[in-house]
This record gives C-alpha cells, structure tokens and sequence, in this order.
C-alpha cells in the first residue's frame, strides 16, 4: 500500500479502522482477517462510475414505464457506483450471490490492484485452497457498496448456504453491526433427502439455506404488515357456529401435488364414513398432524393407516415405493379402498361429530354447515391480524404476514422450494437455460413484502434469473402496489450471451405482456429500461466527447434532483415518435428537459435565440413554463429556468469527484 499517495482524510480512516479492529479484537477475541484483505472503502474509492447506453430495442414498455424499473448488463459493483442518484434510497437489497460451490463463483485476480476490470475471471474450484479469501475478497466491498445504497431504514435480505453461511454472517455482523441484525431465516429448499453432503456417504442431506437479514439502522427499520381494507375483513363472520372469533371458509388444500405427493391422501369424514382426497393436481395445505389434531376435535380417535387405496409414491431420493397412508376413524377397516366397518363404529364417530356441530365453535377443520360436504378450513380474523401464517397463506389472496421474525424456520409450504423456482423459470422461458438453483418466488415475494413499502425500491445485485424483479411486478399486480426494481446481472452462458439480455430481461418481458413459453398468461404490465454498462469510465473529456444520443442515456441515467432523487425518473420521448431540437425528456411535474448538445465539435449554448426555441418546444407539448437546461455554456438566465453545465453537472449526478479522480465514498453521502 502507497501511504505516501492516500489522503489526508484517507489516512485518518485507517488509522480509525485500525484502532477500531484492535478494540473490537481486544473485547472479545475476533477479527477476520484472511490472504489480500483490504478496507472495503479503501477499494470502493477506486472504483469509477462508468458511461451507459439505454439499449431501447431490450427495453419494455411506453416510456414511462421503462423509466420505473431498470435491469443493468454489468459488473455490480461499478453498476452500483455508477447508479449514484440511488446511493441512499433503496429500501430493500434482496440477492442471491454465489455461493461458491465450486460451479459459480468467478474470481478476476486483477480486481486486487484494479477493481475497475470488467471481466468476471476464471471459476474458482473447489480444489483452490485459497477460494474462501478469494470469496471474501469480492463480497466485502459489494457488500460495503450494498450498505450505502440503502436507505437508513433499509433492510437488506441476503440468501446464502452452509459453504460460506459462517463467513458471509461475520462479514454482515462487520459491516452492518451485529446489532442490527434483523434475523437469520431457515427455509426449506427441499422436502426429500438427498445424497450432496452426505447421503450414501453416511453425512447429513442439505434440505435447507438461509436468508440474512439485517438493517442499516434497525431502530429505523420496519418490518412490515400489509393494511387491511374493510371489504377483506368483511369476508369473516361469526354467525354460522356461535364461534366468538370472526372467520371465513378456506380451501384446505393448496397447488403443487406433483412436488408434495405426501400431501395427497384420503380423509375419512366422521359425519358419514365417507372418504375425501384433494382435488386433482391440489395437495392438502396443512401438516398431517394437523389435521389429525382437528379431526380428533370432532369426538372420536384418528389414526395413520394404509386403506389399500392405491395411493403410492415413488421416492426420488431412494427409488423407493412409498404407501401413503390415510387419516381414517379408528377401529374402521377397508378393502381396497372401500370403508367395510360396522355401523357401530360410523354411528359412535357421526353421533360425536353432530354434538359437536349442534353445540358450535367447530373445530378448524369442518365439513360444511351440515357436515355432509368435503373438509374446509377456518381462517380466523384474528390470526390474519395479528400477523400469523397459515400454512395455507401463499395460496390465497391475504397477504399479511409476521410482524416478528428473529431466527425463523420456513417450510416449503410458505417458502417453496428449489425445484419450484426451476419449474416457474422453465413455464416462462422454457427449458435449457442451464440454471440449476432458482429462489421460488413465494420466497422472494415474502421477503419483499416484509421489508419493502408498497411504493419502495428493491435492488437485487446479482439477478440472475431475474426472480425479484418478476416477484415485484407480480406483487405490484396482486395487491397494486408501486414497488420498483433495479436488476443488475453480469453473468454469461458457455457461448459467451448475457444472461441479462438472454435470460433476465426476457424473464420479466414474458412476464410484463404474459408471453410466457408455457402458454398466454395474464400479463402483469409494468416495463423495465434496459441499460448496458460500458467499459469506458467517466471524466470530463468522456462526457464531452459523447455524441446527442449516448449523453441522453447518460442524463437519463444519472439525472436527479435534491427534492425528490431517486423518487421520480425522467420520462424519455422516444425519438422514432417525433424529432425533437431540444426536448429529450419531462418530470413528473410535467416540467421539459432540454439539451443543447451535438458533440463537441459544435456550440453547446443557451443564449436568447435557443431559449425561444426551447419555449416553443414546451408550448407545442403543453409543458409547464420551467425549463430544465443541459448546456456547456449560457449566456442567457431566467427565474423558469435551470442550466445544469456540460459536463460538471452531469459529472455532479453521477458523484464524480473530481479532486480524487474517482468516485469518492467520504463526500455527499446524503444529498438529498
């Protein structure tokens, strides 16, 4: 490290960083520390913002839509530094980074002296003893990056497994505090045993990942219950049982029998003997003990027994065949399916049953106002009020949920699992996209609906597949929301495409007009601007040198304003509509952008004849009487107009500093 080069503002920090870690190892005895390690600002201060192109022909949407959500092909670290105007603004950071196993992780060596290179560099092997630091080295000054991008009650979600759980957590505890730790959620990423860490082996099989959660300042974060309107609890009624808290009837099966097979079995009713399964293609929602528990409420005893019904599975794990076993009355026999019991028997279990109905407040699990129909589930008002989760949640159209997280285990019933997020990407883009792990959105979804406000920003570094940007226009959909999101991928397939133009971007088109590979859905609407980061980094002589179109792009990216920032994005008029002099672009307020600029080779000058010329513009399009003005110079000034200077003010947008040559992470931390 040249000392002699830092500033002076530079050395202070590491000397405080230094007295810090010494501090911190002294009062409990630990500090990581690994091969290359470097202060995650010390890195990030060389990172330099780089020029964008507004690929127009992979965006979608009018022009309003495609200015609310972006999807960036890029390096996430120099995409985030060159996303400034949203430094501080993002209320979720929701990502699936690589989990180096060995099959995902890059490592690019030249980030160690320059962490400008755009390359992805070589997989990492499982067999490289030095994949843990290298691991390390790349997600702490994008984690670092990740913290100043939220807001100060920004939460961020961070998925993880067992590889690298312990390091990642430690990494947070560092650069989030472990006081601001939200929780750690257990999900269930699978729900039958496999062989890849143990298995055959005589090991344990992975049936579960974690999701970190941590705020930048918790006493400022929320975690959120979605409000309720008066027509959803209208829905609940207490008039049918006498039962004294309010409920509704619900379904008491849910989707997905092909991926919970356990889940489909026969129920034998206590009123009449009869047998009920699910409905074709439907699962029973809740856990079998459950059910038995609510059975048994009814006033006879419930067992587990195979009823000869023809009710197998083939286990995928082991091969096997497995008998699933029925929930039928007590004592009762079957043939094939068929209950053959005494009368004796049904007239004890449907005498108890009718008591227990004449009586009221039935148990959870019911079978109609008569007890003659198939088994229906009461969801109480109180429950969805208070925040808890039925098993069924995810499967109906309330979506409140937990208040209180802390350490939390979610099943694949609330949370879905691997294989669902495959089998969702497959319907939408088809097969042979060579993703193996996809997040289910019933995951995503959750998450955002937790840690998100309904017209906030989610930020997702390492896309993929593109799962939270279509989580969001889907929640967007459901509920009519306003969320935004900002996708950034860099990843490529064995021919070298853009998993952001091949995979990400067509995921969310799909998604938007319902042109899903599947077959016509309903389309979810919305759009995204598709923006392609460049190699070239940002200065002066860059900016000047950029033809009419390309510093479009680059205003339209960078462009904010102290009142609201990252709240608004401009509203581009598309050049095939109509060719503009100077008009590019409104705000929300309805106001005009201007730009007087056809490279550098010509005037760039708001003087009185240009201003006319602008005011006419405005008037032909009904715009207000205040006109924004991108020019090099302006010999003529107004109380309606704002001149932003070619290119010190773009340089301004997109935190250029100047004196250091670099994006500088100690000034302008919160201008907003």
């Amino acid at each position: 490290m040249a000392y002699e080069q830092l500033t002076r503002g530079d050395l202070i920090r590491l000397l405080e960083q230094h007295d810090a870690e010494r501090a911190e190892a002294g009062k409990d005895g630990i500090i990581m520390s690994y091969t290359g390690r470097t202060a995650p600002w010390q890195i990030i201060r060389q990172v330099k913002p780089k020029l964008t192109k507004i690929n127009q022909r992979l965006s979608v949407g009018d022009s309003l839509a495609q200015g609310q959500n972006i999807i960036m092909d890029g390096e996430n670290l120099s995409a985030m530094v060159t996303l400034y105007k949203y430094r501080g603004q993002v209320d979720l950071i929701l990502t699936d980074p690589p989990y180096n196993t060995g099959e995902d992780f890059r490592y690019n060596d030249k980030w160690d002296k320059d962490p400008n290179d755009p390359d992805l560099g070589d997989l990492v092997p499982k067999e490289d003893g030095s994949r843990h630091s290298k691991w390390l080295r790349f997600m702490t000054p994008r984690i670092w990056m990740m913290r100043d991008m939220l807001k100060p009650g920004g939460v961020i979600a961070i998925c993880i497994d067992h590889r690298e759980l312990y390091r990642l957590g430690m990494l947070m505890d560092e650069v989030f505090r472990e006081e601001n730790r939200i929780g750690i959620i257990n999900w269930q990423k699978a729900y039958s045993p496999k062989s890849d860490t143990g298995g055959k082996k005589g090991g344990l099989s992975t049936a579960t990942e974690y999701v970190l959660v941590y705020a930048k300042d918790l006493e400022k974060a929320k975690t959120r219950l979605l409000e309720r309107t008066e027509e959803m609890d209208a829905r609940y009624q207490t008039s049918i049982d006498g039962d004294p808290n309010e409920w509704k009837s619900g379904d008491a099966s849910g989707p997905n029998a092909a991926t919970h097979q356990k889940m489909v079995y026969g129920i034998q009713s206590p009123f009449n003997g009869k047998m009920f399964y699910p409905p074709e293609g439907r699962c029973w929602a809740n856990e079998k003990r459950s059910m038995k528990a609510w059975l048994e409420e009814w006033g006879h005893e419930y067992q587990e027994k195979w009823i000869d019904d023809g009710n197998e599975v083939v286990e995928k794990a082991t091969g096997k065949t497995v008998k699933v076993k029925a929930l039928v009355l007590k004592g009762t026999k079957f043939e094939e399916g068929v209950c053959v019991s005494s009368a004796a028997i049904l007239g004890k279990a449907r005498g108890a049953a009718q008591a227990k109905l004449a009586a009221g407040t039935w148990p959870q699990l019911y079978f109609g106002q008569s007890g003659e129909t198939g088994p229906q589930l009461k969801r109480y008002l109180k429950d969805v009020k208070k925040g808890k989760v039925p098993l069924t949640y995810w499967a109906n159209e309330d979506y409140d949920v937990p208040f209180d997280i802390g350490p939390q285990s979610w099943d694949h019933e609330e949370s879905g699992h691997s294989q669902t997020g495959v089998t969702e990407l497959d319907a939408v883009v088809g097969k042979g996209h060579n993703f193996k792990t996809v997040k289910p959105l019933k995951l995503i979804s959750k998450i955002i609906q937790l840690w998100c406000k309904p017209d906030g920003i989610v930020l997702d570094p390492f896309a993929g597949s593109g799962t939270t940007g279509h989580a969001v226009l889907e929640l967007n959909k459901v509920s009519g929301a306003e969320r935004r999101f900002i996708l950034i991928e860099q990843g490529n397939d064995e021919k070298g495409d853009h998993y952001a133009k091949s995979l990400t971007a067509d995921r969310i088109r799909r998604v938007v007009k319902g042109d899903w590979k599947s077959g016509k859905c309903e389309p979810l609407g919305g759009g995204f601007q598709f923006i392609e980061l460049k190699r070239q980094q940002v200065d002066a002589a860059a900016v000047n040198a950029l033809q009419r179109e390309e510093m479009i792009d680059l205003l339209l990216t960078s462009h904010w304003e102290k009142s609201d920032r990252a709240k608004t994005s401009l509203t581009r008029f598309l050049p095939e509509v109509e060719s503009r002099r100077f008009l590019f672009a409104t705000n929300s307020r309805n106001e005009g952008f201007f730009l007087i600029w056809d490279g550098a080779d010509h005037p760039s000058n708001l003087n009185r004849d240009t201003f006319k010329a602008i005011v006419e513009e405005a008037k032909k399009h009904g715009l207000m009487d205040r006109y924004h003005v991108y020019a090099s110079v302006a010999t003529y000034s107004g109380r309606t107009v704002e001149f932003y200077k070619i290119p010190d003010r773009v340089l301004e947008h997109i935190g250029f500093n100047t004196r250091a040559d670099a994006y500088n992470n100690e000034t302008e931390t919160d201008q907003v």
